[in-house]
């Protein structure tokens, strides 16, 4: 028996870690042990709550009548493991059998957190669950999880569930609970008293964001925790794991992508700027940085609506944050960007609403007749089919602004025969409009926000 190993598992009780809040995110029914059993993955950026995700999903099976004596949770960042090979993990499934040999029989629900952390990880958990009558939960917070030479060995044995920071739902559900409390967002009609708590709530959700170690903060420390998530993630899952030679110009880069969440993103203006200020890069290296970027799950890309590969590499990206505060404190001071963070919270919505869908199901869309941007279509570019269509503006009571944004939406809804559109502003009216083409449903983002989760 390994001692340290021993130590840690006997030091971890899953109540030191309550009230569990529990997050939105389904990882369907609990597989019952046994060899060859498909791994579930939880991923996302670090802080945004994958341990508890895990947590809640072991309260589940307590409350199921699981007994502890069958469920391991193990933490492979503890620094104390260091260096991380498979003997490592192999020590931690033996010591955890010796100490509980009746889970041999039974069987062992693995909660591995971090288990990207191992040498080889994907080669050593493939052997496991061919060989052990188990259930495995793992969570990563970068593509290392989901690299190519990883999937060589793990391909069809896992399934991916991507965890981002709190949705408006689950925020408002952590910060006012007896106010929407259970089953009081599942359908139906709010009180006035509950939409006025939903207004106010999604102001501060533009500035807070969804990530569960800030909700408590003031707003100073808040901001300066939000940048230090990024820091962390830009450091270590981007320049450490791609060893990147240019730490300050990659690190500068990132905070750029951030504060440009909602709007193109010019890696030709980004490498002028950059070597205007002494700082040697190219695009092809920026490029190679945004990927990374993406693969640490700190921004996400959207593309114009195009079936061709060529037009769809040639097009411009436009950039969003992977929430809404991380947008906000990684932008510069005079910067309000409501806008842009409008825009942020309604792309992460439909981006948890489409996990499932193939990649580029979310894209922008550039009218034929008229050129006319339209900023999100949900489809498929290779069947030139889209389901419904999204502008977003702050505000568009000024009939010039709402005669611009309905106009861009009904032309893209006659080309791409797409019969909803949705017009979604920060506090406007909502009523649906019947026109032509067929309806444009215009309603806040933060009512759509909340009409988006019942549905989930």
């Amino acid at each position: 028996m390994d001692r340290l190993v021993a130590r840690i598992m006997q030091d971890f009780s899953l109540d030191l870690y309550e009230p569990i809040y529990p997050r939105a995110l389904d990882l369907g029914t609990p597989l019952l042990p046994r060899a060859g059993n498909l791994v579930s993955v939880v991923v996302g950026m670090r802080r945004s709550g994958k341990t508890y995700r895990l947590f809640q999903e072991m309260r589940r099976l307590l409350d199921d009548g699981v007994p502890p004596a069958q469920m391991l949770y193990f933490n492979f960042e503890d620094d104390r493991l260091k260096p991380l090979t498979s003997a490592v993990g192999d020590a931690v499934l033996d010591t955890f059998f010796e100490l509980h040999p009746e889970a041999h029989e039974r069987g062992a629900y693995l909660f591995l957190d971090e288990v990207q952390e191992i040498e080889d990880w994907g080669t050593w958990l493939r052997r496991i669950i061919d060989t052990k009558k188990v259930t495995v939960y793992a969570t990563g917070s970068s593509s290392k999880l989901l690299s190519a030479d990883v999937a060589t060995a793990f391909r069809g044995r896992s399934v991916e569930y991507e965890l981002l920071p709190m949705s408006f739902g689950e925020f408002v559900r952590c910060h006012e609970p007896e106010v929407f409390g259970r089953g009081s967002l599942d359908g139906g009609p709010m009180s006035s008293v509950q939409e006025d708590y939903a207004r106010q709530l999604f102001k501060r959700y533009l500035v807070r964001g969804g990530f569960p170690g800030v909700q408590d903060q003031d707003d100073a420390r808040a901001v300066m925790v939000l940048q230090s998530y990024a820091q962390r993630a830009v450091a270590q899952d981007v320049i450490e794991r791609h060893n990147m030679g240019n730490p300050q110009m990659v690190s500068l880069f990132a905070q750029r992508a951030l504060a440009t969440s909602g709007r193109e993103l010019s890696l030709r203006k980004v490498e002028n700027d950059m070597r205007s200020a002494g700082l040697v890069t190219s695009r092809a290296a920026l490029s190679d940085a945004l990927r990374y970027f993406e693969d640490a799950f700190l921004v996400g890309t959207v593309k114009r609506f195009s079936r061709a590969l060529a037009d769809s590499a040639r097009s411009p990206v436009k950039v969003y944050a992977i929430d809404p505060g991380l947008a906000y404190a990684n932008s510069s001071a005079p910067s309000e960007d409501v806008g842009q963070r409008l825009e942020d919270v309604v792309y992460l919505e439909l981006r948890r609403r489409h996990a499932q869908r193939r990649t580029g199901a979310i894209a922008s869309l550039k009218t034929v007749k008229s050129g006319f941007e339209v900023d999100f279509i949900v489809g498929d570019a290779l069947s030139q089919k889209g389901s419904a269509l999204y502008q977003v503006s702050v505000d568009a009571s000024a009939p010039k602004t709402y005669d611009r944004e309905t106009r861009a939406l009904r032309e893209a809804m006659g080309e791409r025969a797409v019969v909803e559109a949705y017009l979604l502003t920060l506090d406007g009216e909502e009523r649906d409009v019947r026109v032509a083409e067929g309806v444009i449903r215009e309603m806040p983002v933060w009512k759509w926000c909340l009409q988006q989760d019942q549905d989930r």
